[in-house]
């Protein structure tokens, strides 16, 4: 595996440039038309054909039962956690209780909890093909023009869905992305592209059948919660109220953006790298988010706009310094201009940058440094940073595509 990215298919994923097809949407898919979709849903109805009709589920001695499987779809506000003691920021609205809307954006930042463990419980994998795996994600998103929200869905769901699994051989790390995506597409998206074309980008490595199959495994690791708030929903949050004075019905029209495309544009670069680095996990979604908002904006406006305090994320500032050091070393991301998508949306798009990876390696690499004893205002280095976070070797068995 070389430094500039991974070989196979993600090399071929070339984005649209002066007019020209990415090459992925040119190449011919070999189709056999005598091939038919298998899919075994024995799995899911195996419950359903082991009840009989004397089976009572709201028999006494079945309460218990139906009470643990009724709790997995009830709202977040039922659930039994710790009270929100931060104050909301958000302003007086006339649709919901801005109050009971930032209590249950704070329960899922606590209620969806990532490990920053996880390659602990998967030793084939190591933390530089999560990030190569992130990498093609991101462009296959730019192809098929999916939005920033569709793309950290379908992160989290990969991290989540890891975090609940062992030994995960990561010859399996690539359906495993490629269906978090088809998933996420498919809540985020309005026009979602088809289950033949996520098949069609891994180039053969997984089949639509493989897919459907595996969508349901996540599904039930994840035991369907579907819905957290994502660093990009945080940072979209933070940037609307940080523009409350431009918005002339506040109570009303808040749902409708009203901060610059351009800023966002800034702000998703530097998250889109660090989010790369497995180190993310320690963090919740909304510290990463002021933390992001934090460098590319101003001290004043992220303690104002997230309710947060210094000490609250200090420690993600710091970890994040490396990453914000790099992307203004490359220079600011301008916004991409992508043919059938609104002005107003296209600062939406998930875009990929072309060194991403190698801009990776020159963060983690500055990270590296700064985890010394001789500096022991930062926290203790993720175990993650080695020789084989900050190392991309060629070798034929780390090739996780």
């Amino acid at each position: 595996m070389v430094a500039g990215g991974p070989a196979g298919p993600c090399a071929r994923l070339q984005i649209k440039r002066n007019g020209r097809t990415p090459a992925i949407l040119n190449r011919k898919r070999k189709h056999d038309f005598n091939e038919e979709l298998e899919f075994d849903i024995s799995a899911a109805t195996e419950s359903t054909e082991k009840m009989t009709v004397d089976d009572n589920i709201f028999s006494p001695e079945n309460t218990t039962t139906m009470k643990t499987t009724w709790s997995r779809f009830r709202a977040l506000t039922t659930l039994p956690m710790l009270p929100v003691t931060k104050s909301s920021p958000l302003p007086n609205l006339t649709w919901a209780d801005s109050h009971e809307v930032w209590d249950l954006m704070i329960k899922k930042d606590m209620k969806y909890k990532r490990d920053s463990n996880v390659l602990r419980q998967h030793p084939s994998i190591e933390a530089g093909m999560r990030s190569i795996l992130l990498d093609w994600l991101i462009e296959v998103c730019e192809v098929y023009r999916l939005h920033r929200d569709t793309y950290y869905l379908c992160l989290d769901f990969i991290d989540r869905f890891l975090a609940t699994q062992f030994n995960l051989p990561k010859s399996q790390l690539q359906l495993v992305g490629i269906t978090a995506l088809f998933l996420a597409a498919k809540i985020e998206e309005i026009y979602p592209p088809k289950l033949s074309e996520f098949a069609y980008v891994t180039d053969g490595a997984c089949t639509e059948n493989e897919i459907l199959e595996k969508e349901l495994i996540i599904l039930r690791a994840l035991n369907w919660d579907l819905s957290p708030v994502t660093v990009q929903g945080w940072i979209n949050t933070f940037l609307q109220i940080s523009n409350l004075k431009n918005i002339k019905d506040v109570s009303t029209n808040f749902v409708i953006p009203q901060y610059s495309g351009y800023t966002i544009v800034q702000i998703s670069q530097l998250v889109d790298l660090c989010m790369l680095d497995i180190g993310n996990l320690s963090f919740a979604y909304s510290i990463i988010a002021a933390s992001a908002l934090y460098h590319v904006t101003s001290k004043d406006l992220t303690f104002r706009v997230s309710g947060y305090k210094w000490a609250d994320i200090h420690e993600c500032v710091q970890w994040m310094s490396p990453f914000a050091a790099t992307t203004r070393e490359h220079g600011p991301a301008q916004p991409k201009y992508f043919e059938q998508i609104s002005d107003y949306d296209m600062h939406n798009i998930q875009t990929h940058t072309a060194d991403l990876t190698i801009h990776l390696q020159d963060a983690q690499a500055r990270l590296s440094c700064v985890y010394t004893k001789d500096n022991p205002d930062f926290m203790t280095p993720h175990k993650s940073y080695d020789k084989n976070c900050l190392d991309v070797t060629d070798d034929e068995d780390d090739d996780i595509f």
